[in-house]
């Protein structure tokens, strides 16, 4: 219930700028309006300046009749003044929103997605678990018979550390000993260098 009472108390906050519009008054400001007074402003000035001699007459007759040409054109706009049409379109997203928030949280209203098994799971976890366990058989095997100072063996417990890495979610002594064993005898450019440097990045033993 309380969590309830925050959102109500949230959403209206949220609506309270669509409130404080539309209790504004609207100001019409109209192009025509603006535009006259602006060249009538301009033609004051070009009269004070050639009052007192900064603007030559042949110049300020030109400018006079140039800002007479713009003042008629601008005498003929007309553009419609604000209606407030857009305020019932504002009553309603205000009155809409908050009742969509809140039903979003009514019972039936979010997907019901199952959530996966506990026995899938750990069927799905099991068969990882004995592909990892027959990986690391497999890969002792292969140390067991190769060079420990050759390219293969340098792979080989690249692949090793890895493996039994993920298993234990962590990297075991076993496995910081292989990293460190590969790194040392890989080849300049072998690809599992970076698996090795990887895994000591992340003991902080490098």
């Amino acid at each position: 219930m309380t969590l309830f009472l925050l959102q109500a108390a949230l959403a209206v906050a949220l609506t309270l700028p669509l409130v404080l519009a539309l209790r504004r008054q609207p100001r019409n400001t109209e192009l025509r309006t603006a535009a006259l007074a602006l060249y009538r402003a301009q033609l004051d000035e070009l009269a004070r300046d050639a009052a007192i001699g900064l603007l030559p007459e042949l110049e300020y007759q030109a400018a006079r009749l140039e800002i007479e040409h713009r003042l008629l054109a601008a005498d003929q706009l007309h553009e419609p003044p604000q209606t407030g049409n857009a305020k019932p379109l504002l009553i309603a997203a205000m009155l809409c929103l908050p009742v969509a928030a809140f039903m979003l949280y009514l019972p039936g209203s979010a997907p019901n997605v199952p959530s996966e098994p506990h026995a899938t799971w750990m069927a799905r976890y099991g068969r990882q678990y004995a592909l990892l366990n027959e990986l690391i058989t497999k890969l002792r095997a292969h140390l067991a018979t190769v060079d420990p100072h050759s390219a293969n063996a340098s792979e080989g417990e690249a692949y090793l550390g890895q493996a039994l890495s993920e298993r234990a979610d962590a990297i075991t002594p076993e496995a910081l000993l292989l990293f460190k064993e590969s790194l040392a005898s890989a080849p300049p450019g072998s690809s599992w260098i970076a698996i090795d440097k990887q895994f000591l990045d992340e003991a902080g033993q490098r």
